[in-house]
Formats: structure tokens, C-alpha cells, sequence
């Protein structure tokens, strides 16, 4: 379905938004929540804009699971807040751009099926900002079996799953491929439905395409680092990159190793931001510093959208981008120290 209906309240939106920005945190607290240990992290949170999730999970949760249940469920509130406060055509753009969420909701679903999580586990840990409803997500949820799940994803047109895909889930209990065809249906129809009608909305396009070029390259670094040949490299690739089209993805799949994704990478406008990191990999080989970088880099391209049109749908997407980054980093500061890992290694897992 294309974009359509009233132009949507940009001024009053992204005004929302600009206030909401000053409540992320900072480099400064990241470093003191590295200094605090779990249950520490927890007391701080619940005297930030997380206060109402750490008290409304302090009785079911401890630790790091009440920080991971806190943070996913505001951000959760957080989305579908933000897309309640936006009406005509900016509404159905937002609106469209979170239906990642339902790609997220599925995998975390089937992901729970396979690992036999208990259902309240599963609930707490969904993010309903996308098209299913919450209601809808728990009914999956509480479906007996993966086939019950995929059987009544099967319903939904969007979705468009494949007999073959339904197999590999079904049979032979494999949610890789499906996965992957979950990403590629959401990318293909955001891509479709966001029409370049004007500067603001061609620079989001190019935003989601800049998106699936990193996760194109997030793929083929870490299957090339696994030794797959290109024939099984290529079915996980996404069409609709910007800078690394498919006939050039081919051709790295191609190589052997990661040398040669390397030398596309410094042959393109990412590479400022990824030059620390691909130096430290050639010394320690560790891929998660160069994923990290592309993270950043795709930071970096949203903050830059933003800020030449401020009165478009671009800086609510940037503020959406470092609301989720801000819950994967604290996360992953709970779950380090839960690990007991050093202070060094978590901050080299961030994403700032």
C-alpha cells in the first residue's frame, strides 16, 4: 500500500521528538553504569524515564532480566507512543517503518517455541509497536507448537511465506531461513511503500537502503569468516542496498575469507567512520569491533538525515535509532556484568 492522505503534523511531531532526545544518555552515564554492578544499574534506572518499567517488573524480575524486561518494554512504549502522536501521511511513513517490530515479535516467538521459554518470559520480552497487536502477538504466543505459529503467520499476505520456507521451520526446525525471509518481505515492501516524492522522503529511502547495506555486509562477514561458499552466502542477501548492489555483494561472496569485503569497505563513504575498527581487526581478527562500526555508521547516516530536514519524518527515525541503540547498550551492560566480564569488553560491545 503506497503513502497516502493528509500531509501529517511534522512541526508538532518532530517538537515532541527534539524533547524526547534530551532524556537518551549520554557517553557520560554509559561510563557510570560500567562502574556499577546489575543490581546497582537497576536503582538507576529506576530514577531515569525507565521508572515506571523497573517498578511495575521489581516483583516478577532481579537483576539483569528486570533490566532487559525494563528497557524493551519502554521502548515498546516508547514507539508506539511516538507513532500515536503523528496523524495524515507522516503517521502511515512511522507506521510503516515499525512494522520491523513485527519481524522482531516473530522471530522472539518461534525463538521461544524452539527453546521451550515459558510464555510470560516470551510476553515480557516482545516489543508491540509494529501492525500485530499485542493482543495478537500473546495469542501466538500461546499457541501450542512452531506449527501452530507459522500455520496462522501463513494468513497474513505481507508476509508471504513459501510452502519450502514453512518446511525448514516446521520439519526440520531451522528458523534461519525463515528469518531471513521475514527481513527480506519487510525491507521489499518499506521499500515500496516509501514513494521519493520529495527531498525529506527520498533521504529516508536512501536511509533504509544505507540499513540494508549494513546488514548485507554484517552477513557476508560473519558467513565468510565461517568459510561458506557463495552459493549459500547468496540466499541470505537482501536486494535494495545503496552502495553495495547485488552484483557487487556477489562478488565478495565470492572471495575467500573476508579480504576482499574489507577492500570494498575502504573503497566506500563508510570508511572514515570504519577505519578505526578495520585497523584493530587486522590485528585481533574479532569481527564484532567492524558489525559494531557499521552499526555506527548507520547512526551517523540517520543523524545526518535528520539534521538537513528538521521538520520531516527524518528525526523522529533518528530518534527512534538511539532509542533502540540506547536499550541494546544498556542490555548489554546488564548481561556483561552479569557475565562478570571486564569493564574493557563491554564498552568494545557498545554501540555509541
Amino acid at each position: 500500500m503506497k503513502v497516502f492522505g493528509r500531509r501529517g503534523n511534522y512541526a508538532y511531531a518532530c517538537a515532541r521528538v527534539k524533547a524526547r532526545k534530551k532524556f537518551l544518555l549520554s557517553r557520560d552515564v554509559y561510563s557510570r553504569l560500567l562502574l556499577m554492578d546489575v543490581h546497582a544499574i537497576g536503582r538507576f534506572l529506576g530514577e531515569t524515564q525507565y521508572r515506571d518499567e523497573v517498578t511495575h517488573y521489581a516483583s516478577r524480575y532481579s537483576g539483569a532480566d528486570l533490566v532487559e524486561v525494563a528497557v524493551t518494554r519502554n521502548l515498546a512504549e516508547t514507539c508506539s507512543d511516538v507513532l500515536s502522536f503523528t496523524t495524515g501521511r507522516l503517521r502511515n511513513m512511522v507506521g510503516n517503518y515499525l512494522r520491523r517490530w513485527d519481524t522482531f515479535n516473530v522471530k522472539t516467538i518461534l525463538r521461544g517455541k524452539v527453546s521451550g521459554a515459558q510464555q510470560d518470559e516470551v510476553v515480557d520480552t516482545i516489543v508491540p509497536a509494529g501492525a500485530f497487536s499485542e493482543a495478537y502477538l500473546k495469542s501466538l504466543i500461546a499457541m501450542e507448537s512452531t506449527r501452530a505459529v507459522v500455520e496462522e503467520l501463513t494468513k497474513h499476505p505481507s508476509l508471504r511465506i513459501t510452502p519450502e520456507v514453512e518446511r525448514e521451520v516446521v520439519e526440520a526446525g531451522k528458523l534461519a531461513s525463515f528469518e531471513d525471509h521475514l527481513d527480506m518481505m519487510m525491507y521489499h515492501d518499506l521499500l515500496d511503500v516509501i514513494e521519493p516524492t520529495n527531498n525529506a522522503t527520498k533521504l529516508l529511502r536512501d536511509f533504509i537502503r544505507r540499513e540494508i547495506d549494513v546488514t548485507n555486509l554484517k552477513v557476508l562477514l560473519k558467513l565468510k569468516a565461517e568459510g561458506l561458499p557463495e552459493d549459500k552466502v547468496h540466499k541470505y542477501l537482501i536486494q535494495g542496498g545503496m552502495e553495495f548492489r547485488m552484483d557487487r555483494l556477489r562478488t565478495m561472496a565470492q572471495s575467500t575469507g573476508v579480504g576482499q569485503i574489507l577492500e570494498e569497505l575502504e573503497k566506500s563513504s563508510m570508511y572514515e567512520t570504519l577505519k578505526p575498527s578495520m585497523e584493530r581487526f587486522k590485528e585481533d581478527q574479532r569481527l564484532s569491533g567492524l558489525t559494531i562500526a557499521l552499526d555506527e555508521a548507520l547512526i551517523r547516516t540517520a543523524e545526518k538525515f535528520g539534521r538537513f530536514y528538521p521538520l520531516s519524518v527524518l528525526p523522529i527515525i533518528d530518534y527512534m535509532v538511539r532509542k533502540k541503540t540506547e536499550v541494546d547498550n544498556i542490555r548489554i551492560i546488564a548481561r556483561g556484568k552479569e557475565r562478570a566480564l571486564s569493564n574493557e569488553v563491554i564498552e568494545d560491545l557498545l554501540v555509541m
